[in-house]
């Protein structure tokens, strides 16, 4: 349960608004022109600086503006005539009426505020200043409900408050004035010359104009096929203004919100289809594309160097409208661009980071090796004096190799642009990978003809970062089983390792062997630097199936 001072500060903006409405309405109905009407005037004039939504609350005003508002304040509160209060509460209203709204809360608290003030024109300042008797009812409704009106807006739900410019849009802020001029000249005109009393007369221009709107909405409606009109619509108020701003706004906030370049361009879309000449759009970048929304028999396609967008419309886009279309999606595509940069920024930082780790644990390495070299003489000089035992006999096949391995890494993390390629030849190869592999369920299978070279550096890379992948998904999946297939005709070379488990999200394998994939099991780096070595010998290492019961991936290349 909130106290009234906590419900009041979290609708401050409204509670503002509330008190200018309230203040002309008593100040025209408590004796217009007295000392008290003009007092309630001059906080009217105080609420409306601070509520207008022309200037930002911080923005700081030229000293002169502030003068010449005075000024013009104290000249309409001195010479105070309801001519002027007229003219004063037709501008507001306009105002109003061009408040952009952006959602369902906002359009209906300023339709209370337009229905306030019109009631207002229409039910006081134009009797009085024309001199029109109304009933004495309508009159006394008139002074009780209306006032209670704007509080009405208090119990409308809380919302955060918004620290951007409060738009106007200039072309609705005169339509709705100049609607609000014709329904009072309408109404007086139609009294005057029917004799009918004030009443009757308004309420017959209202259903009139209330027609006359209702066909003009029902010609500018897209979906009825009336383009032509539509499309001159949307050309003259190309300069949208405020509610470009925000949309602009959606499109920085979904920047910030997105992680990476794909979700961002779909999320981009997305909200482009959300503009109401649109009814729907395809999109196709380098690694993704899709579509969203209805497919119409109106599209256009705007490209950049990026990205390919085609836009469907309810009628055909062209002229201004296209150039419009084309500046959102240069928006998009500037955006677009800023999370590529961002992503491959976090790619470098992150390599640098494993390189300075790398520099660490170099000597680290060479501890382990010089123990290594220990054990490895140990376990020989005991099988040459006859004690051998099945162990010993494993360790001392394979210990050799491990060390000679060992070595070998060392020697390209001190001197990397020196070291030369390990080349072996591949059934050697094939021979000790069987002989070394130790996961369960494991099969091979060979097509070779001839014995090509092979870099054995890169080929263990990838089938040492592959098995450890398949060890992590091992302990998930029991009964995991997995082929390891070799081929080659003495020129291709193609080794395929597969399992039956369930397949690399879709997310994931996407930026797989991209860049660098963060995930619980540590799969990506490895098999990014993986790719990048094949990349850079020749061969090229490929996800060349993904799916639940197969997953492969590919090593293929040329001992040429």
């Amino acid at each position: 349960m909130i106290s009234p001072l906590q419900f009041l500060r979290q609708r401050q903006e409204i509670l503002v608004l509330v008190l200018m409405l309230e203040s002309i309405h008593f100040a025209l109905w408590v004796g217009f022109g007295s000392p008290l009407s003009r007092s309630l005037m001059l906080i009217h004039f105080g609420l409306f600086i601070i509520w207008q939504p022309v200037w930002r609350g911080d923005e700081k005003l030229a000293w002169y503006n502030g003068i010449l508002f005075i000024l013009l304040t104290l000249l309409f509160v001195t010479w105070m005539k309801l001519w002027l209060l007229f003219g004063w509460i037709i501008m507001l209203t306009g105002v109003c009426g061009g408040r952009v709204a952006v959602n369902r809360r906002e359009r209906s608290i300023y339709m209370l505020v337009l229905l306030f003030l019109v009631s207002e024109l229409v039910i006081a300042c134009t009797t009085k200043l024309f001199g029109i008797e109304v009933p004495t009812g309508i009159t006394s409704l008139y002074g009780i409900l209306l006032p209670a009106l704007p509080l009405v807006m208090l119990f409308f739900p809380a919302r955060r408050r918004d620290t951007g410019i409060a738009s106007v849009d200039i072309v609705h802020a005169a339509m709705t004035a100049l609607l609000v001029g014709l329904l009072i000249i309408g109404s007086l005109l139609n009294m005057y010359r029917s004799g009918t009393d004030y009443m009757t007369a308004l309420t017959q221009t209202l259903i009139v104009i209330g027609i006359f709107l209702f066909a003009i909405s029902w010609l500018l409606s897209p979906r009825l096929g009336f383009s032509g009109l539509s499309q001159l619509w949307m050309q003259s108020i190309l300069n949208i203004g405020t509610p470009f701003e925000k949309w602009l706004m959606e499109i920085d906030d979904l920047f910030e919100r997105e992680s990476t370049a794909d979700e961002f361009i779909e999320a981009a879309v997305l909200e482009l289809v959300s503009l109401p000449w649109l009814t729907g759009a395809k999109w196709k970048t380098a690694t993704s594309e899709g579509e969203v929304g209805k497919m119409s028999a109106h599209s256009t396609e705007i490209s950049t160097d990026e990205i390919t967008i085609t836009l469907y419309g309810y009628s055909a886009i062209s002229g201004a409208l296209y150039l419009h279309c084309k500046l959102l999606v240069q928006l998009i595509h500037n955006f677009y661009e800023a999370k590529l940069r961002e992503r491959k920024l976090t790619q470098q930082t992150h390599l640098q980071a494993i390189h300075e780790t790398g520099a660490r644990v170099t000597h680290d390495i060479k501890n382990l090796l010089q123990s290594l070299h220990a054990i490895t003489n140990v376990i020989t000089s005991d099988s040459d004096h006859g004690h051998v035992t099945p162990t010993q006999q494993m360790l001392k096949r394979q210990l050799p190799n491990l060390t000679q391995r060992l070595q070998l890494a060392l020697d390209k993390l001190q001197t990397p642009a020196s070291s030369e390629e390990n080349l072996v030849y591949l059934k050697d190869w094939w021979q000790d990978l069987r002989k070394r592999t130790g996961l369960p369920n494991v099969r091979f299978q060979s097509d070779i003809s001839g014995d090509p070279l092979v870099p054995a550096d890169l080929f263990d890379s990838v089938v040492d970062n592959l098995l450890e992948n398949l060890r992590e998904k091992a302990q998930l999946a029991t009964d995991l089983e997995i082929i390891i297939s070799m081929a080659t005709d003495g020129r291709n070379i193609r080794l395929t390792i597969c399992d039956d488990g369930s397949k690399i999200p879709d997310d994931k394998a996407r930026h797989l062997l991209q860049e660098p994939v963060k995930s619980d099991s540590g799969l990506g780096i490895g098999l990014y630097q993986a790719a990048r070595q094949a990349e850079a010998l020749g061969y090229v290492l490929v996800l060349s199936n993904n799916q639940d019961g197969k997953v492969c991936f590919e090593l293929s290349g040329s001992n040429a």
